[in-house]
């Protein structure tokens, strides 16, 4: 029998955005905020939050025209050792890299996957029917860990 301190307790927020790049920003804020009241450290909250605006970004720009009516759905959840964020979007789809690659300092575009990978320690994507689902997961810090 489990005991109350060997029970992972989680805490769940989920978000619907319209497929809008105006959406992005205060859903991250939203996500932040939800995380800081999980006493997540500082690192976390702005690792997390720049992926979550990356895979939200790739998710509006990349979305068919006639899927622009569906929502983008974000789901986070947070545990005592880990944080998965989760964006459920339309697009057709892509071929997720291995390793991204950082692409050259004169390309103003390229970066969010490169990101995502970086900030996040696992990151994985499915194509199911006519969505997607870009599974984020990051260990969680120490809360007062020297920000690196």
């Amino acid at each position: 029998m489990a005991t109350s301190s060997s029970v992972d307790r989680s805490a769940t927020l989920q978000l619907a955005l319209a497929c809008d790049l105006a959406e992005v920003r205060p859903a991250a804020l939203m996500v932040r905020r939800f995380l800081s009241a999980q006493n997540c450290a500082e690192r976390d909250l702005m690792d997390c939050e720049l992926a979550l605006v990356e895979a939200c970004n790739n998710a509006v720009q990349y979305a068919a025209e006639n899927t622009r009516d569906l929502p983008v759905v974000v789901q986070v959840v947070c545990g005592a050792r880990e944080i998965e964020m989760r964006v459920t979007d339309h697009t057709p789809g892509f071929e997720w890299p291995e390793r991204a690659p950082l692409p050259d300092a004169q390309h103003e575009r390229g970066r969010g996957l490169y990101l995502i990978q970086t900030l996040m320690d696992e990151a994985q994507f499915t194509r199911q029917g006519a969505e997607n689902l870009l599974t984020l997961r990051r260990r969680r810090r120490e809360p007062g860990a020297a920000v690196r």
